[in-house]
């Protein structure tokens, strides 16, 4: 009986420090490549722009986190010179399945509002908010520092002499989060 107690306050002590060290805040910086995927009358000359982000989560379980992040969506240039730029602000729940124990796949899943800013002849702005998604792979360096490879779509819509148009942003990033 003693032996069952010792092998059970044995494994407590082993498994909590485990589980707590998968559990609390992390934040993170993304740079990557954004894609505006709406149509216009226009002939764009220009689809795609460096976009940057960043994001704050709380990782519940292993396989369980909250995340809210703000990136940039991209950017387009129609021939006319005029440009559509895109931000994006999402709350998603994050899902991951671990591979081994330094690399896990995750999916994303929530929501995203999105804001576009037509500049041209005149300025002007329109926003829209919907289902964003994703998947990851992300490699832990360390038991605090884990770099992430990603691709997110976003809704998305771009005002154009009036006429609102919707579509969605597709963002491919490469990033680093901090565990504390």
């Amino acid at each position: 009986m003693i032996k069952k107690i010792a092998a059970v306050v044995l494994l407590s002590v082993v498994a909590v420090p485990a589980f707590a060290a998968n559990e609390g805040f992390y934040v993170g910086g993304t740079l990557g490549s954004g894609k505006l995927g709406v149509t216009s009358n226009i002939a764009l000359s220009k689809t795609s722009d460096f976009v940057y982000g960043g994001l704050f989560g709380y990782q519940y379980s292993p396989n369980l986190a909250v995340e809210m992040q703000f990136t940039g969506i991209g950017k387009t240039t129609a021939v006319n010179s005029s440009t559509a730029k895109g931000d994006a602000l999402s709350l998603v729940a994050v899902g991951a399945l671990p591979i081994t124990r330094n690399f896990e796949l995750l999916g994303k899943l929530g929501a995203a509002s999105t804001k576009t800013t037509t500049a041209g002849f005149t300025s002007q702005g329109t926003s829209r908010t919907g289902l964003t998604y994703g998947i990851a792979a992300q490699y832990s360096v360390s038991q605090s520092i884990a770099v992430r490879l990603g691709w997110d779509s976003y809704p998305a819509a771009v005002l154009n002499a009036g006429i609102k148009t919707n579509g969605n942003a597709n963002v491919i990033s490469v990033g680093a989060v901090f565990k504390f």
